[in-house]
């Protein structure tokens, strides 16, 4: 070494491998131990990327700055190769993006339809299944002989009959426990279905979502859900194990988690193993009735002010809105 040089310094760290590192396996903090920051890449690794937050904030600071490595000096090959990485980078997020929403409809739309189309179907077929088995195996004589009973019987036995028909209310009569806020939803949600129907314009139209939403304000003012009465609609897992669970109040009108952890990544409504809710959706299939309580998600300026619809469209939320909840308790109706 000549007198008076300082010690060579280290080429600084390529962009390309630090962005690729982030993309890919920024969950992991591998860009960070790339470019030198062993400690907040350990740091990185054991919060799985702060939740998915950390790994997004890297990988943006990456492609829109450079990046730097542990020395201060900025990531070699930047500006040959940035204009690539944000195309890239935008390509692979789209694509992620759209197998979320695949996955989110798929979820949704599959259980529903086929048990409750079986549960009809056995319902329909075997009183005349029993029926026909019991006249076809009757002979004639003894036909002519067991209607005489029932003749003279009739007087005597008719009332005992037509109390039955009378006793089909009582089955219906959990409708009169639903609580007055789930009832207030409802017909918020239905009277904002006749409003869209009847608008004359765009305007008028896009002002259904403000009048329904200040209708649940009032109705729900803090977002509490205390013991509602629904239908199970999906029991699920994500990709990590979480439980999913959606309820349905009334026709097309759906309360519950987010289906990815992506969405859910602020909102943590998701039911992790080891929660007593977990428990208790195990315990559950779609068309099971279930009394819940727990706290619906704010909205935002532009999507149902008051509660959160995670519908794509302004169509859907009014026609088929489905709102998102933190469970707190679930419990199955037996």
């Amino acid at each position: 070494m000549m007198p008076g040089m300082g010690a060579p310094v280290a080429p600084p760290k390529d962009f390309v491998v630090a962005w690729l590192l982030a993309l890919f396996l920024g969950f992991l903090g591998v860009d960070r131990f790339y470019r030198g920051f062993v400690g907040l890449g350990i740091l990185k690794l054991i919060t799985c990327g702060g939740a998915g937050i950390w790994a997004l904030v890297d990988l943006l600071i990456i492609i829109f700055t450079g990046g730097k490595d542990a020395k201060g000096q900025p990531l070699a090959n930047y500006e040959k190769n940035k204009k690539v990485a944000w195309i890239v980078t935008a390509i692979v997020v789209g694509i992620s993006l759209l197998f979320s929403f695949i996955n989110a409809a798929t979820s949704v739309d599959t259980p529903v339809t086929s048990g409750e189309d079986e549960t009809v179907a056995t319902a329909e077929l075997e009183p005349e299944d029993a029926d026909q088995v019991v006249v076809g195996d009757e002979p004639a004589e003894d036909k002519k002989a067991a209607e005489k009973p029932v003749a003279e019987e009739e007087p005597a036995e008719k009332p005992a009959a037509e109390e039955k028909p009378a006793e089909k209310p009582a089955a219906e009569a959990p409708a009169k426990d639903v609580p007055a806020a789930q009832q207030a939803m409802t017909e918020a949600v239905e009277q904002g279905r006749a409003d869209a129907e009847s608008a004359e314009t765009d305007l008028q139209r896009a002002n259904v979502l403000n009048v329904r939403s200040d209708a649940l304000c009032s109705a729900i003012p803090d977002g509490a859900v205390q013991e509602w009465v629904g239908t199970v609609v999906t029991v699920d897992a994500n990709g990590e194990g979480k439980a999913v669970v959606v309820v349905s109040i009334e026709e097309d009108i759906e309360i519950g988690t987010w289906n990815n952890a992506f969405s859910d990544v602020s909102d943590n409504t998701l039911i992790e193993q080891g929660d007593p809710l977990y428990d208790a959706a195990l315990a559950l299939a779609p068309g099971d009735t279930v009394t819940f309580s727990g706290t619906l998600k704010s909205g935002t300026e532009g999507n149902d002010e008051c509660y959160y619809a995670s519908n794509m469209t302004e169509v859907m939320s009014i026609d088929s809105p489905d709102y998102i909840i933190n469970f707190s308790d679930l419990q199955k109706v037996e």
